[in-house]
């Protein structure tokens, strides 16, 4: 931000000695600086839109990166819950019947295995 407070102190007084060595009448001088102010304004509120746009551009790539990471990270957990249903359908009839044997202590449930492996 030095270079630009340096061009804009330049600036100011380099436009106060304009003022004072100029051979218009004050009114005349007047009516310039609100000219000059305006076009400055105008300039500055269209920075401003771009800026605006930029940002919100910005944001909605965001969100939408956001979606995708989700609806993949949602995909995976389908597919690895797709693929223990076989499995938990076996067990579930096995152990109905009473035919299997208690599974170990230390054995992961899909859900817990499926959060490690994120």
């Amino acid at each position: 931000m030095g270079k630009f407070s340096s061009f804009v102190k330049g600036l100011v007084i380099g436009g106060g000695i304009a003022l004072l060595l100029s051979p218009k009448p004050g009114k005349d001088i007047r009516k310039d600086l609100a000219d000059k102010a305006d076009e400055a304004l105008d300039k500055v509120m269209d920075y401003a839109d771009q800026a605006t746009e930029t940002a919100k551009e910005a944001a909605k790539e965001a969100v939408d990166h956001a979606k995708e990471k989700a609806q993949e990270t949602t995909d995976t957990m389908k597919q690895k819950f797709a693929a223990k249903v076989p499995e938990s359908e076996e067990r579930f009839d096995a152990e109905t019947e009473g035919e299997a044997p208690a599974p170990a202590a230390d054995e992961l449930d899909p859900i817990e295995e499926a959060l490690k492996t994120l």
